[in-house]
Parts: structure tokens; sequence; C-alpha cells
């Protein structure tokens, strides 16, 4: 047997075994009504997709630990490394420009602030180290998702933000769906799960319970929206949020970094893209679903035929979207104030997590903020 037709039977034998849902799409079908995406196979739903969204939490549990411990640990050591290097350069011409003045020979000296022992230093270097990780890690899921969503989403019928091609045609031209949506959807439940197992594993933070609260309405969103063939509001609504979750991460990684401006600069985008797409599109959203849904989708339920609107459900998914609404503006309320004290003066802190200033920056180092014209 030759070498070809042997890979092609080792790729046939993997591809039909029994671990293969874990991985790959399940169910292809051809749509019974033209639907965006033809030139990918469609798919339909149907327990399989259970071992795909498991296959893929562990995907993403394995990518977060090597993102974490073989980049973003490595980078930020080595750059803290480089900032303890230029502060010891920088104490040695302080001291020798001192001796030079005469001010030690004549017994003037500086104030000095406490030292911290070296398991004091060795426990803040490390938690900064695993702090900046973490957010690596989300920052890079997040950049991905999102582009790949925006793909979607520039594909879409309902592009760039014709919030009634999100209802109409249901459910005919909304299932089967083309393969990226199937696998982009499918894969994002699956990141939320792997978030819900490591919010319980790690250390609780202060916004434990909110986090908690928004990840379970997230997840069963994901499910009921994925079941019942409402996936075109649920890719256009992953694709809003995770644009945000891009540069908090980011503005937190440069603060970690004690880099000047950049932490301001990003904050501030964060900020006016929350307000944008999680205060107002959203909310247009959640509006277009309570009074232009009802005006292309009939009050049916035949799941026979696709139909999964009754009136019961119609308002569980108004009230679980509308929580999730609640929890965006409790979260820009808190983070207004951050903003609101950043122009007087204060420094800049994600008050929806744990302390993260107390000591984390060395006795050499202020606390980048973001900082008023006044104050530059």
């Amino acid at each position: 047997m030759s070498f070809s037709s042997s890979t092609s039977s080792i790729f046939f034998e993997l591809r039909n075994s029994p671990f293969a849902a874990f991985t790959r799409l399940s169910y292809p079908a051809s749509p019974s009504a033209l639907n965006f995406f033809p030139q990918y196979q469609h798919y339909d739903k149907g327990w399989l997709d259970v071992p795909f969204v498991i296959g893929w939490t562990l995907v993403f549990a394995i990518a977060r630990e090597v993102i974490m411990r073989w980049v973003c640990a490595p980078f930020m050591q080595w750059w803290l490394l480089r900032e303890e290097q230029q502060r010891a350069l920088a104490r040695r011409k302080s001291t020798k420009q001192s001796y030079m003045n005469g001010s030690l020979a004549n017994g003037v000296t500086r104030p000095t602030k406490p030292k911290r022992t070296r398991s004091q230093a060795d426990r803040m270097r490390e938690k900064k180290v695993t702090r900046f990780a973490e957010q690596g890690w989300s920052f890079v899921y997040y950049t991905y998702s999102w582009v790949f969503g925006m793909y979607i989403h520039c594909h879409s019928p309902y592009y760039p933000f014709n919030l009634n091609h999100l209802w109409i045609g249901y459910p005919s031209t909304h299932f089967p769906i083309p393969g990226p949506v199937k696998f982009y959807y499918l894969s994002q439940l699956a990141f939320w799960f792997n978030q819900l197992v490591i919010l319980n594993l790690e250390e609780k933070r202060k916004d434990y319970l909110q986090m908690l609260c928004h990840h379970i309405i997230t997840t069963t969103l994901m499910i009921t929206s994925y079941y019942m063939n409402y996936t075109r509001v649920g890719c256009l609504i992953l694709v809003l949020l995770d644009f945000g979750d891009i540069f908090l991460p980011l503005a937190k990684m440069f603060k970690y970094m004690s880099l000047p401006v950049l932490p301001d600069i990003t904050f501030g985008i964060f900020l006016l893209e929350w307000l944008l797409t999680r205060q107002i599109m959203y909310t247009m959203i959640l509006k277009s679903l309570i009074c232009d849904a009802p005006e292309f989708m009939p009050f049916k339920w035949d799941p026979a035929n696709g139909y999964y609107l009754s009136e019961r459900m119609f308002y569980i998914f108004i009230t679980l979207l509308s929580l999730l609404l609640i929890l965006l503006c409790i979260w820009f309320v808190m983070i207004a104030r951050v903003a609101y004290g950043v122009v007087r003066g204060k420094p800049a802190e994600d008050t929806r997590s744990d302390d993260e200033d107390d000591d984390e920056h060395d006795a050499d180092s202020a606390p980048p903020r973001l900082t008023s014209k006044k104050d530059r």
C-alpha cells in the first residue's frame, strides 16, 4: 500500500473515530432555504454537539495554560528584571551625584522608604506576573474571537446593524447554519464554560457573585438560543461584547508594566467602547427583540419544523437579556466612577476585581493612572 493511501486511510479512521465529535462539527445538512455563507457546509444540531463543547472547553483550558505559562509569564519576568536593572542603575547614578554635590559628606541624607524583605518582593513579583499572564490570555482570546466574529458579521444579512434581519425569515433561513457560525457559536460556549470553571477554582475576588451571575446568564442564553435557532442575534451580541473585552485586559497589562500614558489612553477607549456597544447598541438589540421580533416571527411552538417561539419563551429571553443589561449598567456605573475619580487626579483602578495596587508596585515606582490635562 502506498504512503498516500495509507495516510488517507488513517485520516478517514480518525475522522470517523468515536473521539472525532470532540473536535469536529457533526450533523452536516443541506439548507432548506438560502442562508449566508453558501460556500460553506451547513450543519444541523444534535447531541453530538455536547462532546464538541466539552472537547473545546479542554482545548481552551490547555491553550490558556500554555499562553500564560510559556508566553506571558516569561515576558513579564523579563520586563520586571529589566525594570529592576534600570532602577538600580538610576540609584547608583543618584548616589554618585549626591557624593559629587557633597550632600552626603555634609551629613545631609535623602529620606528613604522602608525596604521590603526578599520574600515580600518575591511574592509581589509573582503576583504581578500571574495577573499579567491572566490578562494576556484574555487579550489573546478576545482579539481572536472578535476578529472571527467580525468575519461572520461582515458576511451576515444583518450587516452592519440591520436589526430586522435578525428575525426575518425565521426559521427557514436561520437553520441549518453555516459551518463557521456553528464553530464560532459552540466554541464561544466552550470558552464560557471554561470561564465558569476557572471562576470557581481560582481565588474569589470582590465581583465573584456578579461574574457568576453573568457567566450563568451568558451560558444559558447561548444554549437556549442555539437550540431554538436564534444564533443570529447571539452572534451579534457576542461580537459587540467581545470588542470591549480586548481593551480592558490590554489597559491592565500596560498598567502592570508601569508604562506611562498607554494605560490612560487604553482605558479611555475602553470606556467609550463600553458606552457605545454595551449601553447603546445592546439596548437597541433588546428593544428590537421586544418591538420588532413579533412582527417577523410567529408565536409558534413546532420543534419538528424549527419553530421555538412561544409567548413564554419570548418573555424568558427578554428577562435574561434584561438581567444581562442590568449587570452591564452596574459595571458601567462602577467604571464611570473610576473615570470621574481619574479626572479629579485619583489613580485608575478596576473596582470590579480585587485590590490590585495595595502591594503590586515597588517602593520606587508610583502606580500608573489616568491623568487630566491640568496634571500634565
